[in-house]
């Protein structure tokens, strides 16, 4: 076990907790990678993939559903291919700190 900073605060906690004991911050998942996250969300994005991906399991199933009833209707497939697409901007901008994307907040 090691003793890690937080980066919200400063303190100091195990590298095994999920989160700071002092202001809650939750720990970074490494076990996920940004790179995956972004190509399901470019390749799969209408159907909420990513978002499944990284555990954000109401989005991916709001999204999976707009995504699904978008080929019958025009506004939820437009509404949901913004969606993903805005996804894929906001984890490009974001690659260097992988964190605000795959924490699952």
């Amino acid at each position: 076990m090691t003793m890690i900073y937080c980066r919200e605060c400063g303190a100091r906690h195990s590298d095994k907790a999920k989160a700071c004991p002092k202001c809650g911050y939750r720990t970074f998942d490494a076990s996920k990678s940004i790179v995956v996250y972004l190509i399901l969300a470019w390749f799969l994005g209408i159907f909420g993939i990513h978002k499944f991906y990284v555990g954000k399991t109401n989005q991916g199933i709001v999204m999976a559903i707009m995504g699904t009833i978008g080929w019958l209707l025009i506004i939820p497939g437009i509404a949901v291919c913004v969606w993903a697409l805005v996804d894929f901007i906001v984890g490009i901008c974001n690659i260097n700190t992988p964190e605000k994307i795959l924490n699952n907040n």
